[in-house]
């Protein structure tokens, strides 16, 4: 069977199942329209907004991404023998959530409805009579009868439509009062009780939902919402193929040249994008869309670009691309240690600026007390030997 919808998507959070997260866990990575097998390199809070950025890096290209939980799904391994998924970033088992369907029925149901007449009544008068869920009907009166007269009919009353039944495969080691996590194909999760006679191992075991609960498992989920709000605005999630127009374009580069320094060189900027090409830094497309050639993430565009190459030149390619993979293996802790040397940095600078704060406290202080020299020249005596010889009161040693 396909994924399920990603667990715990029900409150207002449509990522709590993210909060398990740890560096290596294996999970999906959405991009360019499918979804890929990534590791979890690092995770960072936003200072403000307290979102949590994971840095995810391909196994096989060695490609690294820096993506929120919104694009991410877990990865998902399917239990035959029990019907159960499992995540394998925290070994979570969950046991499938399955629903039949009844068989149609008659939308139209009768029921038998016995009434006593409150008074004598003739022929051609009405009844007003009360049904058990409250509704009200019109008896007609066929004949003469007299009071405390027994009245039968039957009502015809709009058949309710029949309930799904929703059932999952009992997995092994359950006894009674034991909680079984079942896990429906939207996301949502429910503890299900083992009865006092436990059905054995394999075997199917109805579950109970309450009319009032229903509407909510078949329901979209806070995180189904969430992916559909992005998929009519346009954004990434689910979004439809770009055409492959990857990069930008020269007039986007001018304008932003122009927006940043006010002044730009167009010859000298076309001139370096030129070279840049030449050189094979950038890639131009049949657009004049220019872009930096990266890994596996633009496999289609790569292909496209292959298909031009003669045959020597495919098989050289192809083998360049392989020593390119296997370098980016042997350098997956370039990410960990750009984030050391980043930490380093910022302790630096932190450092430099509380010293920089003590120097500024202690002039305006030492400013302070020579405007108060005439009052406190009779208590400098006991002051510090540095305090001294900075206000000038003893020579420096």
């Amino acid at each position: 069977p396909p994924p399920p919808t990603p667990p715990g998507g029900e409150g207002r959070n449509p990522n709590s199942w993210a909060a398990k997260l740890r560096v290596g866990s294996l999970v999906e990575m959405y991009a360019d329209g499918g979804w890929w097998d990534v590791l979890v390199g690092e995770m960072s809070t936003a200072r403000l907004t307290r979102e949590v950025s994971y840095l995810c890096r391909s196994p096989n290209s060695g490609d690294e991404h820096e993506v929120t939980a919104s694009y991410l799904r877990p990865r998902w391994e399917w239990r035959p023998a029990y019907s159960q998924w499992a995540t394998l970033h925290d070994g979570a088992v969950y046991s499938l959530l399955m629903t039949v369907q009844p068989p149609p029925v008659a939308d139209v149901a009768y029921i038998s409805v016995t009434v006593v007449a409150p008074r004598a009544m003739q022929k051609g008068e009405t009844l007003r009579c009360a049904l058990p869920n409250g509704s009200f009907f019109q008896l007609p009166i066929s004949g003469n009868i007299a009071a405390g007269t027994p009245l039968s009919c039957k009502v015809p009353q709009k058949a309710p439509p029949p309930q799904p039944v929703r059932f999952l495969i009992v997995p092994p080691g359950m006894g009674y009062g034991a909680k079984v996590t079942a896990l429906s194909p939207n996301g949502h999760v429910a503890h299900v009780g083992v009865p006092p006679a436990p059905p054995p191992p394999g075997s199917r075991m109805a579950v109970p939902v309450p009319q009032e609960q229903a509407a909510r498992f078949e329901g979209p989920t806070a995180y189904e919402r969430l992916q559909q709000q992005r998929r009519s605005a346009g954004q990434l999630i689910s979004r439809k193929a770009r055409n492959h127009e990857y990069g930008v374009s020269f007039r986007q580069i001018e304008q932003y040249i122009l927006a940043r320094f006010g002044v730009c060189a167009t010859s000298r900027l076309m001139g370096a994008l030129s070279a840049a090409v030449r050189a094979g830094r950038l890639v131009r497309t049949a657009q004049s869309k220019l872009f930096v050639p990266t890994g596996s993430m633009l496999s289609v565009q790569a292909a496209l670009e292959m298909e031009k190459l003669s045959e020597e030149q495919r098989v050289s390619a192809v083998a360049e691309e392989r020593r390119n993979r296997k370098l980016a293996k042997q350098a997956m802790l370039t990410g960990r240690a750009r984030r050391r040397q980043e930490l380093e940095q910022q302790r630096h600078r932190h450092n430099a600026r509380v010293r920089a704060a003590g120097v500024l406290g202690e002039q305006r202080r030492n400013a302070f007390l020579l405007t108060q020299m005439q009052l406190l020249e009779p208590f400098m005596k006991g002051a510090r030997r540095s305090l001294q010889a900075a206000l000038g009161v003893a020579p420096r040693e």
